[in-house]
């Protein structure tokens, strides 16, 4: 090696090189990747704040809608135990008397683990409607449920009036629901078209709750959380106007019927309210036992929600099977003298 480069070897060279092209390297790198890193954790660390703050903002907006919703409230235990169980024996006359087919066409609405008994006025929801959506309810006319029956001015209505919780003459309307085990009724409001404020129901058998702004699924069902969960206990009365009312949607969940309960519900119609071209007014019918009796069993995990024309379709398809046979035939009928003609059948 020539002396000018101060070594004597390659390998000397080459040794005395490497370190200094290390370092090199680590100076140029090593900033790079602290800076990336620091640029990496405020990142991660701006993500998680925002996250906190829409959480935080979320849970915020929820609570206020809760206090929106408790201040549309009024509860109140009117009814004894002894009064409970009297207005209990009522209820359940009233449900023989549907099962005996004693009451008008309209008064008697079935349902999977859920029966209605309007008295007064009842109107058309749901499945019912030709047109869906909230807005498309429809009163019946005049006359085609029954009157609200004494016991209920009596014992339910007599009683609130006394105490302040309804106006003296307000109720036209007066609902029976009864729940079996697993019953429920989905997210709502009472139409807004159709009656006035507020909303009075009354609670017997058993203790439940009524949930606010719940969302339903369905096969299977599902609940999401409410904004506000309500116990209602055997004997109150809760009242619901405002922004309860109309604002929020209100349901019973499956899971908070454990036991038989049924609910009265009061209102008052609008004088505007739309009502159904139906039917002539007709008398209540001669007493005749039906075989569509209520159901006990209890509730499958999606029993309480069988949509109510699964019955009509299977009746529609054994109609059509009956029809069917009727259509196909094997041979002409035999004369006297002449031989069997065999015909075609048809096939659907």
């Amino acid at each position: 090696m020539s002396s000018t480069t101060g070594f004597t070897d390659l390998r000397d060279k080459l040794k005395a090189m490497t370190p200094r092209g290390d370092t090199h390297t680590l100076k140029n790198k090593l900033p790079e990747r602290t800076n990336g890193g620091a640029a990496a954790k405020k990142r991660k660390y701006r993500e998680e704040e925002s996250e906190e703050d829409t959480t935080s903002d979320q849970e915020q907006q929820r609570e206020a809608e809760a206090q929106h919703v408790k201040d549309g409230i009024k509860q109140a235990t009117v009814f004894s135990v002894q009064e409970c169980a009297l207005i209990e024996r009522k209820i359940d006359e009233v449900v023989a008397k549907g099962d005996k087919g004693l009451y008008r066409e309209h008064t008697v609405d079935r349902a999977p683990l859920r029966n209605k008994y309007f008295f007064g006025e009842g109107y058309t929801y749901g499945s019912q409607l030709e047109r869906r959506g909230p807005g498309q309810e429809r009163l019946y006319s005049k006359g085609e449920v029954d009157d609200i029956p004494d016991w209920v001015h009596e014992l339910v209505i007599g009683r609130l009036v006394e105490r302040g919780l309804l106006p003296e003459g307000f109720v036209n309307s007066a609902v029976i629901n009864d729940y079996q085990p697993g019953g429920c009724i989905v997210s709502h409001v009472d139409p807004i078209h159709i009656f006035e404020r507020p909303i009075v129901s009354v609670s017997f058998f058993s203790d439940s709750a009524l949930c606010f702004g719940c969302k339903f699924q369905f096969k299977p069902i599902r609940v999401s959380e409410p904004v506000l969960h309500l116990p209602v206990l055997r004997g109150s009365v809760t009242v619901l106007s405002d922004y309860a009312a109309d604002e929020i949607t209100h349901c019973i969940r499956p899971q908070d019927i454990k036991e038989r309960r049924a609910v009265i519900i009061l209102r008052r119609t609008r004088s505007d309210a739309p009502r159904l071209d139906t039917h002539p007014i007709s008398p209540a019918p001669i007493s005749s036992e039906r075989t569509n009796k209520r159901s006990h069993r209890r509730a499958e995990p999606d029993a309480a929600h069988r949509p109510r024309v699964l019955a009509m379709d299977m009746e529609e398809s054994r109609l059509s099977r009956v029809r069917g046979r009727r259509d196909y035939s094997s041979h002409d009928a035999q004369g006297d003298d002449g031989p069997t003609r065999r015909v075609k059948m048809r096939r659907h």
